[in-house]
C-alpha cells in the first residue's frame, strides 16, 4: 500500500510518536522511508547584527541532531531511512518534502515545538494535511493535556 513514506521530525514526543508509526508502516509495508527536519531559520523576535547567522547555526546544529537520533532509532529496528534537512517555514517544507519524494504518506506529530503560537495560527500537522499531496497520518503523543480532550 505505501512505497514512499515522508516523517516530519522535531524530537518532540508528537514526532517521536511519528517516527514510531512510520518506522512500524515502513518495516510492515517494505516501504522506503525519509526522515524530515525542519531549520526554521528566522528569529522569533527583532535581530541584532550577527544573530541571524548565529541562530541558523543554532537551529542546523539542533535539526542535524535531531536527524541522527531518529536515524539511531530506526537503525536498532533494522530500518534504512534517508534523513534530510531543509530550511523553511515547516509545514510548506513537509509538505514540499512529500511531493519531492513522491510519498504515498506523510506522517506528522500532533504536537511539536510551536506552543501557544501554534494554538493560535494553527498547528504544523493541520497546515502540511491542507497542502500535502498525499495521504497525511497525525500520530496522537499520548501526553494528554490539561484542558484538552
Amino acid at each position: 500500500m505505501f512505497q514512499r513514506i515522508v516523517v516530519g521530525y522535531d524530537d518532540s514526543p508528537g514526532a517521536r510518536a511519528a517516527l514510531t508509526m512510520a518506522l512500524d508502516l515502513a518495516s510492515v509495508h517494505r516501504a522506503a522511508l525519509t526522515i524530515v527536519a525542519v531549520e526554521e531559520y528566522l528569529p522569533h523576535y527583532g535581530p541584532v547584527v550577527g544573530e541571524i547567522e548565529d541562530e541558523r547555526s543554532i537551529g542546523e546544529q539542533t535539526c542535524r541532531r535531531w536527524l541522527a537520533t531518529a536515524a539511531e532509532t530506526a537503525e536498532q529496528r533494522g530500518i534504512a531511512v534517508r534523513a534530510e534537512l531543509r530550511a523553511g517555514q515547516a509545514a510548506r517544507e513537509l509538505a514540499t518534502a512529500a511531493a519531492d519524494h513522491d510519498a504515498d504518506l506523510l506522517v506528522l506529530g500532533r504536537s511539536g515545538h510551536s506552543g501557544i503560537w501554534g494554538r493560535f495560527m494553527g498547528s504544523t500537522a493541520e497546515k502540511a494535511a491542507r497542502h500535502a499531496g498525499c495521504s497525511v497520518l497525525v500520530a496522537h503523543d499520548g501526553v494528554e493535556k490539561a484542558g484538552q480532550r
